[in-house]
């Protein structure tokens, strides 16, 4: 087994991901919305790159749930934005979210066009993310969804998490970038003072959304594993 990175998601080839376990990271915070709605109770989610996927595919659904966020902000005229507070079981359970972000539902649709398999990943369920790598034991790359095509500090050291735990089990190959990002994570004392004055988390809190963060930031909240296949994320 291998393990590799894609820093962000403009980098994302079908040549890449080709054959491959993928791992999709947006921890601020497509992919922490898209765990916690899951573990609320969420039947599925079908994440689309725009806005307008969203608006035609949801009209086929008696009880959609618009979500989204542009810049960081709920889009207008849809039900949640991208705050994984904003998903409790009362209003989630048994229903079905058409979801579009800046950069995580973007990765997502982009990796889908090689890889083998696509898992979800953020901070809140690492380790039933690392317990599947482990059993499948097949080629992985970790895709780090980055803000706006740059890269973001905290997509990599959720991957670098996910590196670690694997490699203190299983002594599998790693890309340069992987050792890398493994470093920073062994390194790290705690996630807010590791991504302090990074340009994201600072945004975030400057727009206030502190309390997301401190949702996001929470290790191993959820034993659950979304997973992406045939147009939609559901538990595997």
């Amino acid at each position: 087994m291998r393990i590799d990175i894609i820093d962000v998601a403009g980098n994302i080839t079908k040549e890449k991901v080709q054959g491959k376990t993928a791992i999709i990271i947006d921890v601020l915070r497509a992919t922490s919305v898209m765990t916690t709605a899951l573990a609320h109770g969420v039947k599925a989610i079908y994440p689309y790159k725009d806005i307008e996927s969203v608006l035609e595919n949801s009209k086929k659904d008696r009880n959609p749930l618009l979500c989204g966020e542009r810049k960081g902000l709920k889009i207008d005229g849809f039900d949640c934005g991208n705050s994984p507070l904003e998903y409790p079981r009362e209003l989630v359970e048994g229903r079905n979210m058409y979801m579009t972000t800046s950069n995580g539902t973007r990765a997502i649709e982009k990796t889908a066009e090689g890889a083998e398999r696509i898992y979800i990943s953020a901070f809140l369920n690492i380790e039933r993310v690392v317990e599947q790598i482990i059993k499948d034991d097949k080629d992985v790359v970790i895709i780090c969804s980055g803000t706006d095509d740059n890269f973001s500090l905290d997509d990599a050291l959720c991957a670098g998490e996910i590196v670690k735990r694997v490699y203190e089990r299983k002594k599998v190959d790693l890309s340069d970038m992987a050792i890398g990002l493994k470093f920073i994570a062994e390194n790290s004392k705690n996630i807010p003072t590791t991504l302090s004055g990074t340009k994201h988390y600072e945004y975030l809190k400057s727009i206030g959304f502190t309390g997301d963060m401190e949702h996001c930031f929470t290790m191993d909240k959820y034993n659950i594993l979304p997973v992406y296949k045939e147009g939609k994320i559901i538990l595997l």
